[in-house]
């Protein structure tokens, strides 16, 4: 089996669309999407760009929604582990490269880091425009019109956009993102991160990225806030923490219990509690 199963040519077509998404931050570079020995939709997109950048001196975490132990997560990396022999970590601070769906780790990452998305829809334009032409030419022309008429609709009549993940975001000052689906507590990661951020689509053949230090922002009206998920006055019942992205399960009798979704930090904390 090749190493980290592309072959060569592959990984350097994805490498070169990976160099012009980082030139380019926020801008949707096409590429030749392989296929992949899991279906579509379960990561594909970001599992080329692992595979295309990974060696035998990176250190690799896999996350789903937050937990090292999803089954997403643990498919993805078995395969990269049986097909690189990198070794692999729980542990978000010592991980090289971290391939991540619907979450950003708690801890801050460092400039020696990769964040790659796992994209199912990677053209924010899609919500508020059918057409791919049409999109094309909104991009190219920064005309994100439709965009703000979805935000004043919902904030009109909501008091707030009806997105709660997926946010749009604009990066550098210039083009509109669909960020993958993340909670809206995560947006403000992505701004001036100290690492790198990919992001692959393997269904719909795109990658992007934002480079390290890049000006990333939720997009809102001036006068009013961004707002994310409240856990004012919750905490993990395993661990403790507090100011942290929670989720919400219901025990047997209905009752609403709050963990970290973050199972790496929850664990960490837990640790050092000891």
């Amino acid at each position: 089996m090749k190493y980290a199963f592309l072959d060569e040519e592959a990984k350097k077509e994805i490498r070169r669309a990976i160099l012009k998404a980082i030139a380019i931050p926020g801008y949707l570079v096409s590429f030749a999407s392989r296929e992949m020995p899991m279906a579509k939709g379960w990561g594909t997109g970001g599992l080329q760009l692992t595979l295309s950048l990974i060696n035998e001196c990176d250190t690799l975490k896999v996350i789903d929604q937050g937990s090292d132990e999803g089954v997403n997560a643990i498919n993805l990396k078995s395969f990269i582990q049986a097909t690189t022999n990198t070794k692999t970590t729980t542990n978000t601070k010592e991980a090289t490269i971290i391939q991540t769906r619907h979450r950003i780790p708690e801890e801050t990452l460092a400039e020696n880091q990769i964040l790659v998305f796992q994209v199912p829809t990677p053209d924010v334009l899609e919500i508020v425009e059918a057409d791919t032409a049409k999109t094309k030419q909104m991009h190219a022309y920064e005309d994100y019109s439709k965009l703000w008429v979805l935000l004043y609709e919902d904030t009109s009549v909501l008091g707030d956009s009806r997105i709660a993940s997926r946010y749009p975001v604009i990066v550098g000052n210039r083009y509109a993102m669909d960020p993958s689906p993340i909670p809206r507590y995560d947006i403000p990661k992505l701004n001036n991160s100290k690492a790198l951020q990919l992001f692959g689509a393997g269904r719909e053949k795109k990658i992007y990225a934002i480079p390290p230090f890049t000006k990333v922002e939720p997009l809102k009206f001036e006068d009013r806030e961004f707002r994310v998920e409240d856990f004012s006055g919750k905490k993990c019942q395993r661990c403790g923490n507090e100011n942290v992205f929670l989720d919400v399960i219901l025990d047997t009798k209905g009752n609403k219990q709050y963990f970290c979704s973050d199972t790496s930090y929850c664990d960490k904390t837990l640790e050092q509690r000891v």
